[in-house]
């Protein structure tokens, strides 16, 4: 039997383990990676990574931004980091856009989005001698439509990044310009926020 991992906060994941359920998957929650250890996960056909609850902490701005990078964002990988190991060679990946950073501190969603493109291209990267699948969706696709894209891969065009370029092409089909333009675009990023 195929089996899915489910990861986030709220009440989207086991909507999202029951849609998976339905399609004859043996599903597995969890809420981060901490809750993963000691749970042997077996073999991961299929993972959806949901966006986290995230209460950014701080003093200052700067501060609450940090926190919510830290926590939030990069959390992410490091839960893709733990998963890394047990993926079946021709998985799916699902990250998941939204963690939001509320009213406490300024939001740049192009940002947001760009730092997923950066987990899904690494993690392709890492996982290419396997075929994995990483797709990059939406948090306002509906739950089936990202069932769909776990059980069958895909692109979401609403996940574009604004230069056309999510990286989630197949590399034949990326000019050397436009992966130097989004690298440089990333890194900058990564300097800004890092």
């Amino acid at each position: 039997m195929a089996r899915a991992l489910v990861t986030g906060s709220g009440e989207r994941v086991a909507s999202v383990a029951d849609r998976l359920s339905a399609e004859g998957l043996e599903v597995v929650t969890a809420a981060d990676a901490a809750e993963l250890d000691g749970v042997d996960l077996g073999r991961i056909d299929h993972y959806v990574q949901l966006p986290v609850a995230v209460r950014p902490v701080g003093e200052t701005l700067v501060g609450r931004v940090r926190s919510f990078l830290s926590d939030g964002l990069l959390g992410r990988f490091a839960l893709v980091e733990r998963v890394l190991p047990v993926l079946a060679g021709s998985a799916t990946v699902v990250l998941v856009s939204g963690n939001t950073p509320g009213a406490a501190i300024p939001d740049d969603q192009h940002s947001r989005l760009a730092l997923l493109h950066v987990l899904a291209h690494a993690t392709r990267a890492e996982m290419a001698t396997r075929g994995v699948q990483v797709t990059v969706a939406s948090g306002s696709r509906t739950d089936l439509e990202l069932v769909r894209f776990a059980l069958r891969g895909g692109e979401d065009p609403a996940t574009r990044l604004a230069n056309g370029l999510t990286m989630d092409e197949p590399p034949e089909e990326i000019t050397a310009k436009q992966y130097e333009d989004w690298r440089t675009e990333v890194m900058g990023l990564l300097q800004v926020h890092g």
